[in-house]
């Protein structure tokens, strides 16, 4: 079915937070600090107070006590450390805020926020995880004693015996560039108070919609049934929106000192500069091996960059290791993490939250080992997947008091397909023939997704006298489609008309609460919690048709809104007649694991030019394990969306800081993202359906299953080609731009 969203997205008739548009609305400007790091002796506000328009400028003083700060989920061990709403002594990113202006136009609140004075003395800066690691690292701020934030250790298995004696080892160091989340929509926020009722409405370009609510019901002491926050429209996420910003706490601040709306839009380069980043990590792995490549363990360290202030990104490194485990036996594994505090924008997640890390190393790490071996990388994958016979699999990787089990999968079947379906053999045999000059390379990387997270997901049916069936879910989409997919499941589940039911999402005042979207796990909470809202209005509907109809509820059935009695077509009822003042239920999926592994394999073929450095993409193809799917059209689509990022991450993406902390990508200038041209390429998609248990209607996430094995695979084709002309060539960064590859093939041959 057509995506029901996608007629007024289209035309113009979407509702984002930038198309707020309220009666005296006030425009607010941020003074934000040029310096990656320095010491913030003074700022002079009265020269800005004094322009054209200016009605208020702030400063962290003036900031109630609890609106200075923000504090997102972190790790028990770091619940002490907070994000500055506006700084006060001390900047630690180049982009911090320092000062707020409120004026009655945006152009009058940008120029006074140019006018605002702050003096600066700079101090010693830390950018990027070697220099804050360094025996003589200056200290990134004074919130903490040490730049490392956290640690972790994951170990299982016997690691010692697994590299004692070991006939084959590979060690290599990976190191990824910071990337962005670009999405087309900057981070917005509109907020208005209304004091007869003391009650506070946020419009807001944002992934999480009641962490926002909830924030901010703490920073204005306000309990929190009077702040409602929506987002009806958000022009993407991919992540960084799943966070809560100081501007949104300031935008609310302002609006109740005001007694009336404000609104903030960040320009391109604001929010490309402020907007949390991601990766930044450097991971030195090795690799034990047999002689014929079966695996024998996994060791190393992961050093993740936080950027200046605590944010989501303390959690990746409890994503990017287990991901390391891909979809092959492991006997046994050792890895320490730490996370450590930089001077630049703090990081959290884009598209796959460090799960693409993880896979990129345990994928380059299988090619490295076929090469050393002498095996050809698609054989020695297939020697070490796990086979659909072990499932469900105990990884026997440490998750909390359990071990991360695998639910379901065929991954040898998923190799197989994607092998076939690329015409791999073809592929070799065309690398022996003459290309004019040009390389073909092939590429294949494996990749299991934990999709979903969290329990408690709400959904709310309404069924009213006119025969609507209104659904409340409190996910908030970003172009996910939650709207078709929820549609869907409800029309199925409770036998209703599909045009007859309207979805509403993105508002806080529709359930009590909801997690945020994110993780792919959309279809598994949303769509199971619909699922559940459904059966328990159809319990409801049937156990009263039952009296009516004078029939037993299990030889009842509902079709397009009509109860009907099995072989007895006569004896019917509509539902609204049974309910003429409607009907109301809700329900919440809870689950013990609140994740299903989906599953997937990708390979591409590339074309390489040594005399240039550029990649073309020849094909490309997923073969993706997303359980049971709602919508197709949906899942192919958050394929090639997926698809996209992950093509950016290997060959695109990277968010530069100089050495003195200035960031210099902050427009799409600078910053690159894959285009129409580079993504022209024949994509095959090929679904393979397996059963889970991991939740009753059997879904698992396809979000980020198109994003996370691309940058491996892409890489490992890129290499192929390069090393038909240096063998010895290795590629152990992200992205491969055309100027990295130029030097690689130049520098190899000189």
């Amino acid at each position: 079915m057509p995506r029901r969203e996608d007629g007024r997205l289209v035309t113009g008739r979407g509702r984002y937070a930038g198309d707020i548009k309220l009666q005296g609305l006030a425009h607010i400007a941020f003074v934000r600090s040029p310096h990656a790091h320095a010491r913030v002796t003074s700022i002079d506000t009265a020269a800005a107070g004094a322009m054209p328009g200016v009605i208020r400028v702030l400063t962290a003083k003036d900031l109630p006590a609890g609106a200075r700060a923000v504090r997102n989920w972190l790790p028990a061990e770091m619940e002490h450390l907070a994000r500055p709403v506006l700084a006060e002594t001390e900047v630690n990113y180049s982009g911090d805020a320092v000062a707020a202006v409120i004026a009655e136009h945006a152009y009058q609140a940008h120029d006074a926020a140019a006018a605002v004075e702050v003096d600066y003395q700079p101090l010693p800066v830390a950018i990027g995880v070697q220099q804050a690691i360094a025996a003589d690292a200056p200290r990134v701020h004074e919130q903490t004693e040490s730049n490392v934030a956290r640690s972790a250790d994951y170990v299982f298995g016997d690691i010692e015996a697994a590299f004692a004696g070991a006939p084959v080892t590979v060690k290599e160091t990976f190191q990824t560039a910071r990337i962005c989340g670009a999405a087309m929509e900057p981070r917005v926020a509109t907020a208005t108070w209304h004091p007869g009722e003391e009650e506070l409405t946020i419009w807001t370009s944002t992934q999480t919609t009641f962490s926002v609510r909830d924030t901010v019901a703490d920073a204005l002491e306000l309990d929190k049934e009077k702040v409602t926050v929506l987002a009806h429209d958000v022009g993407g996420g991919f992540g960084p929106k799943g966070t809560v910003y100081g501007e949104e706490v300031l935008v609310a601040v302002a609006a109740r000192l005001l007694e009336g709306p404000v609104t903030w839009t960040a320009t391109r380069s604001e929010d490309t500069a402020t907007t949390v980043h991601a990766h930044g990590t450097r991971i030195e792995i090795e690799l034990a091996a047999e002689a014929d490549g079966k695996l024998r363990g996994l060791r190393g360290h992961v050093i993740h960059d936080l950027g200046a202030y605590p944010s989501a990104g303390s959690g990746q490194i409890d994503i990017i290791v287990p991901h390391m485990l891909s979809a092959y036996v492991l006997p046994a594994l050792s890895v320490r993490a730490d996370v450590v505090f930089t001077n630049a924008a703090p990081t959290g997640f884009v598209r796959g939250g460090g799960r693409p890390l993880g896979n990129f190393v345990v994928e380059r790490m299988i090619d490295r080992l076929a090469a050393r071996i002498g095996a050809d990388p698609a054989e020695v994958r297939r020697r070490n997947l796990i086979s659909a016979e072990r499932m469900p699999y105990d990884t026997q990787f440490p998750q909390g008091k359990r071990t991360l089990i695998y639910d379901g999968g065929d991954y040898p079947q998923l190799l197989r397909t994607a092998l076939e379906k690329i015409g791999y053999d073809e592929l070799r045999a065309r690398q022996k023939e003459p290309q004019d000059g040009r390389r073909i390379g092939v590429g294949v990387a494996c990749c299991v997704e934990s999709s979903g997270f969290g329990t408690g997901e709400p959904a709310r049916v309404r069924i009213e006298p006119d025969g609507t069936a209104h659904l409340f879910i409190g996910s908030t989409p970003q172009g996910q489609g939650h709207e078709t997919a929820a549609a869907m499941v409800l029309a199925d589940r409770l036998g209703w008309p599909y045009e007859k039911i309207e979805v509403v999402a993105g508002d806080t005042r529709v359930v009590p609460w909801a997690m945020l979207t994110a993780g792919s796990r959309s279809a598994i909470h949303v769509g199971n919690a619909t699922s559940l809202a459904a059966k328990a209005a159809r319990d409801r509907i049937l156990e009263r048709a039952a009296e009516v109809l004078e029939a037993n509820p299990v030889d009842l059935f509902i079709e397009d809104a009509v109860v009907h009695v099995r072989g007895v077509p006569q004896k019917s009822v509509p539902v609204v007649e049974l309910f003429p003042h409607g009907l109301e239920v809700e329900e919440a999926f809870n689950t013990k694991t609140g994740t299903a592994y989906a599953s997937s394999c990708h390979a591409a073929a590339v074309s390489v030019d040594p005399e240039t450095g550029s990649v073309e993409m020849l094909r490309y193809v997923i073969v993706h394990d997303t359980g049971k799917v709602i919508n197709a059209t949906l899942v192919q689509g958050q394929m090639h969306g997926g698809l996209v990022h992950g093509m950016g991450y290997a060959m695109f993406e990277e968010a530069i800081y100089q050495a003195d902390g200035a960031f210099v990508s902050a427009t799409f200038l600078d910053y690159t993202i894959p285009s129409a041209p580079e993504v022209s390429m024949p994509l095959g998609l090929f679904p393979v359906e397996t059963p889970t248990e991991a939740n009753p209607e059997g879904f698992k996430g396809a979000g980020e299953s198109a994003t996370i094995a691309a940058p491996a695979t892409i890489i490992n084709a890129i290499e192929d080609a390069v090393c038909q002309l240096q063998p010895d060539a290795a590629i152990s960064s992200l992205p491969v731009t055309p100027l990295r590859l130029y030097e690689l093939l130049n520098g190899a041959a000189g």
